[in-house]
């Protein structure tokens, strides 16, 4: 990675208003930053692959916004198919040596996390990274919750949603997060994770990264149904191939 496109990513985001220490923080909540790729046809994934869309610069604004959050979260569905590190990776040096690892957070209802996953093996081998905090909901495997704990993970379990969807609450996950001392969150994905957030008035950070390329019919789409919510641009800015944009959100 070059010089100037860390220095492009590390300006961005102090051109972004909302990402300023005090912004958002609540007592009962973290600040909450909800970022995902997307293709020009608004898909982030394959089914059942991993889809890299970012190019390397938008990479680079990627990483400097983890290390900017104390902790990420993605779903189990991320997990399985991606078995992401959730990890600063794509900073300059000296920065990355001092960099503090965020704190990886899975939505994972019926605790169908990998037992190899590298969220759980990777901690072991390198002690700056820290071990994932996976959020449960109340009818989970009491077996499977023993296995992922012996392994170093934290089970915390929340409300579902009372549509008797079985989905999360996002709002009992950020307050448990909040407890837990993040008081600034990043949720990257997958698409029912970004649905689930979009939904709900909490995010108070939109970025989204659009990469030049058409993934088809056979994609997994950003938003999987109309969103009651307005999409308020704060910035557009390339990056190499890309587009990023920040922008907040409004709820009808």
């Amino acid at each position: 990675m070059s010089d100037s496109a860390f220095a492009h990513a590390r300006e961005f985001v102090q051109r972004v208003p909302l990402l300023a220490a005090s912004t958002h923080m609540t007592a009962d909540r973290p600040a909450v930053t909800l970022t995902f790729a997307q293709s020009l046809d608004g898909k982030i994934a394959l089914p059942g692959q991993a889809l890299r869309l970012s190019g390397a610069e938008s990479m680079a604004m990627t990483h400097r916004l983890r290390a900017l959050h104390d902790g990420i979260l993605v779903g189990v569905d991320t997990v399985i198919c991606d078995d992401p590190q959730l990890s600063v990776r794509q900073l300059p040096e000296p920065e990355l040596a001092a960099v503090v690892h965020p704190q990886p957070v899975v939505l994972d209802s019926h605790l169908r996390t990998p037992l190899t996953a590298r969220l759980l093996t990777g901690p072991r081998s390198n002690p700056r990274l820290k071990m994932p905090v996976i959020v449960a909901g109340p009818h989970h495997d009491p077996d499977r919750r023993a296995q992922l704990e012996r392994l170093g993970a934290r089970v915390v379990v929340v409300t579902t949603d009372a549509d008797g969807s079985g989905r999360l609450c996002v709002d009992a996950v950020a307050r448990a997060l909040r407890q837990l001392g993040i008081l600034r969150l990043m949720v990257e994905g997958g698409a029912r994770v970004i649905q689930a957030f979009l939904a709900s008035p909490i995010v108070d950070l939109l970025i989204v990264t659009i990469a030049p390329t058409l993934v088809g019919e056979r994609g997994v789409a950003a938003v999987l149904a109309p969103a009651q919510a307005s999409i308020v641009p704060q910035l557009y800015e390339p990056f190499g191939r890309d587009i990023v944009m920040a922008a907040t959100i409004q709820h009808q």
